[in-house]
């Protein structure tokens, strides 16, 4: 029998190798040797967001901790960049004034194992398109 924990380290397994396969190996930000997934909206905005592919970028060590260190540069990068993905990302997270929402970490507090055995067979089918 599968634990929840076990289902949770597949899934991120899962999205590291779709993100890999995705973007190429390359840093979406400087087109180095790609090294780390990394969640534009971090879990502590959104929760929904956590497993959205179109959340999540490969970058170099240097850009992730630029990133990091320096979060509005990388929201700027990324909302000029691609777009589209922000405007989507953007949505979720914003009221229909665009004002940022509460936290919602409390949403993942709620979800189940079927909710994370859901999101383990969608990636599993979008690797399996990548790879197709």
């Amino acid at each position: 029998m599968r634990t929840t924990k076990s289902i949770i380290a597949s899934c991120k397994k899962l999205y590291i190798e779709i993100i890999w396969l995705r973007d190429e190996g390359v840093c979406a930000w400087c087109d180095k040797a790609g090294e780390q997934v990394h969640h534009i909206i971090p879990r502590s905005r959104s929760a929904l967001l956590f497993y959205d592919l179109l959340n999540l970028i490969l970058l170099c060590k240097g850009c992730h901790h630029k990133h990091g260190v320096d979060a509005a540069a990388g929201i700027h990068w990324f909302s000029t960049t691609f777009k589209a993905r922000w405007e989507y990302l953007h949505e979720v997270i914003a009221d229909e004034w665009g004002n940022m929402l509460p936290r919602r970490n409390v949403i993942k507090s709620s979800w189940k194992k079927a909710d994370y055995l859901e999101i383990e067979q969608v990636l599993k089918e979008k690797l399996a398109d990548l790879k197709e």
